[in-house]
């Protein structure tokens, strides 16, 4: 091996670790996977949420990512349990991601029903949540 070929996997290596780390660092910092994301770190919080259902036009209101996981499986809950709800998605919505900044939301999915929020997935807390809140519609007949 020359000196020229090298250098050029020695800089080929340190780029790559470079952009690893520095994803790394935009994707903790970032906010959006604020807790991890996912299942078991899930936080419930009360409060009045009325403006965040005005905004969105549906009492249920789910913010997420068009790439998460835990996003489809709190959709794929809030679907089999028969919920309407309007779904943001702050990745391909300008004014979904704007609310989300207003909202402070950490981490997705985060979801708005009655006067309590989910963030994070876990899908007994989600079903709870729907149940006590009588979201859930009647299959139809």
């Amino acid at each position: 091996m020359n000196f020229k070929s090298i250098m050029t996997t020695i800089l080929v290596v340190a780029l790559a670790l470079g952009l690893g780390v520095g994803a790394g660092y935009l994707v903790r910092n970032s906010g959006l996977l604020g807790n991890g994301g996912g299942g078991g770190g899930a936080l419930v919080t009360q409060g009045d949420y009325s403006s965040v259902y005005a905004k969105a036009g549906g009492d249920v209101v789910m913010y997420s990512l068009s790439t998460c996981p835990f996003c489809k499986q709190a959709r794929a809950v809030l679907e089999k349990q028969n919920v309407k709800f309007v779904e943001r998605i702050i990745d391909q919505d300008k004014d979904a991601k704007l609310e989300a900044d207003g909202l402070k939301i950490k981490s997705v999915p985060t979801l708005y029903i009655g006067d309590q929020s989910l963030q994070g997935y876990d899908e007994a807390k989600l079903v709870e949540l729907i149940n006590a809140h009588g979201k859930a519609a009647k299959p139809a007949a």
